[in-house]
């Protein structure tokens, strides 16, 4: 797992934060499992980097002042309201066995064939779903298959199977992805089953001809 070095924060004042940031240093608090907080700061570059290389939840190990290294969980992000650059971080210590509340990723997999035959479009209203759990069974994404999704067909949160442990805090019934099939197309089940009841048809005609014929 990635490690971010921490450094103490000395000054937390609003000036000498505002300087930190000039200087390309990402002021930070860790709150301690006592509760207590700890002002701290990191390079800007690297904790850029260890955050791009993180797929799903923000969990992570810092060493502050080359100490041991703790486990800590990504609590509150503050940005600039112009610039949108990440202006401070607060983390959070945590171990295995803590239940916490986080939000997950939604993954999609697959494309419905109603779709790929540009009978239907696919819907996907949700980027990630709150859930509670222990660290240890957090998973990193939720992915959510929809290759079988039929036209006007959903998958909702109560369809997902996951990990022992995992509360997703939605309703089952919360939509994750959905198709709707475009006006004036026929559903791709709806041309096999018109096909099947055609050559059904068919073969009993023939046979009413071949018995005439008799």
């Amino acid at each position: 797992m990635a490690t971010l070095q921490l450094t103490t924060r000395e000054d937390a004042s609003s000036a000498g934060t505002r300087r930190l940031r000039r200087d390309g240093v990402l002021p930070m608090a860790l709150i301690a499992k006592g509760g207590e907080t700890q002002k701290v700061q990191a390079d800007r570059v690297a904790a850029r980097q260890l955050f791009h290389d993180i797929t799903g939840v923000a969990i992570f190990d810092v060493e502050i002042d080359g100490g041991k290294a703790t486990r800590v969980i990504m609590k509150d992000v503050q940005r600039d309201p112009v610039s949108r650059q990440v202006s401070h971080l607060t983390v959070m210590e945590i171990a295995n066995d803590d239940v916490v509340k986080v939000s997950v990723p939604v993954v999609i997999s697959g494309v419905p064939a109603a779709v790929t035959k540009k009978q239907a479009t696919l819907i996907v209203p949700m980027n990630q779903l709150d859930l509670k759990a222990q660290v240890k069974n957090l998973p990193e994404v939720i992915t959510v298959d929809v290759s079988k999704l039929g036209a006007n067909a959903k998958i909702v949160v109560g369809d997902l199977k996951v990990g022992e442990g995992v509360e997703f805090l939605h309703s089952d019934q919360t939509v994750l992805a959905s198709t709707k099939q475009l006006r004036g197309m026929v559903a791709v089940d709806d041309v096999a089953e018109e096909a099947t009841e055609g050559e059904a048809t068919d073969g009993g005609e023939t046979a009413t001809e071949e018995e005439s014929a008799e």
